[in-house]
């Protein structure tokens, strides 16, 4: 299960001259901007797609928001105006949803990514408060169509109901969980739960700031990736070197590069999620992207939480 993965949600992937980098093999990007062209080349130059939407917040600078029902739409995310909590019980909320995933396998996404279904962690505004076993029933059908569409699922997060969705979904992603310390409730997941089951792919992403004083190659390859310095300020007094390997585990015991820690794939991003990675050996490399201009991939509320601990700093690409 050791592989790589590449996140995109600021721009999409620029692959017009006919490469991509890095070769991760598998791709994260926004299903409604990223165009069928745009996926079917990824595709063709060896790149697994998955496909990103929000399916538990409604976003009003996408084409759908109208089809929310308002007896669906609560509360906004803090500070993003424009964004509201779903209710997921709703069978409106399930409807447009699954017009999504009919989207992503009319463009020939290879999976999806449902994301901000941890709702009931928030303060959404519903009553009777929206539970786990609601997120656990509303994915399970989720998973069943978008699967009978020909495609894998993900799920981002949602630590307290990993066990209860492991047959619904084929992956898992992690954000910062050497930060909030939570990396082995992903152990069932990447070992597997019970005898009779196997294990599945877990990509977990850590986010630094950095500055580079080095060239990069005509395709996008950090040339001296030892000149980059890196901080994240929930590290204070860990950088550079020192800092990767704590991001991606590889002082915990028995871990290394070609073994990491519990299986998990961990990549090292910025928190805009551009084409900036570094990878667990200190490789940097950036993909080339493409702006847009429909106002932006805004970052999912956990992710701003995230954003605004660190300074609500990006790093200089």
């Amino acid at each position: 299960m050791k592989s790589n993965i590449q996140f995109i949600l600021t721009g999409i992937p620029d692959v017009d001259d006919g490469y991509i980098k890095p070769d991760a093999g598998i791709y994260e990007v926004d299903m409604f901007y990223t165009p069928e062209e745009t996926i079917k080349t990824m595709q063709e130059l060896g790149q697994n797609v998955i496909c990103y939407f929000s399916a538990a917040t409604a976003e009003n600078w996408r084409d759908d928001y109208g089809l929310f029902d308002e007896s669906s739409l609560g509360l906004e995310l803090p500070d993003w105006p424009g964004e509201r909590y779903l209710d997921i019980r709703k069978k409106n909320v399930l409807d447009v949803i699954k017009k999504r995933i009919d989207t992503a396998a009319e463009k020939g996404c290879n999976a999806v990514e449902p994301d901000n279904v941890d709702v009931y962690s928030n303060d959404n505004g519903f009553s009777p408060a929206i539970v786990p076993a609601d997120t656990v029933a509303y994915l399970h059908l989720v998973s069943e169509y978008a699967r009978s569409k020909g495609m894998s699922v993900g799920i981002k997060n949602c630590v307290e109901i990993l066990g209860d969705i492991f047959p619904d979904v084929d992956f898992a992603i992690s954000e910062e969980c050497v930060q909030y310390k939570n990396c082995t409730a992903y152990a069932n997941f990447t070992t597997a739960p019970s005898p009779t089951t196997i294990g599945k792919p877990v990509f977990e992403v850590e986010y630094v700031d950095y500055t580079y004083s080095g060239r990069w190659s005509d395709q996008g390859v950090a040339l001296s990736p030892e000149l980059f310095k890196t901080s994240n300020k929930n590290f204070p007094g860990l950088n550079d070197e020192k800092l990767r390997r704590k991001l991606c585990n590889l002082d915990e015991p028995g871990a290394s590069l070609e073994t990491p820690y519990l299986k998990i794939n961990t990549i090292i991003k910025t928190l805009d999620l551009n084409g900036f990675i570094m990878f667990c050996d200190g490789r940097v490399e950036k993909t080339r992207t493409k702006d847009v201009n429909k106002g932006g991939v805004r970052r999912s509320w956990s992710r701003e939480k995230i954003w605004r601990r660190m300074g609500g700093v990006t790093g200089n690409t």
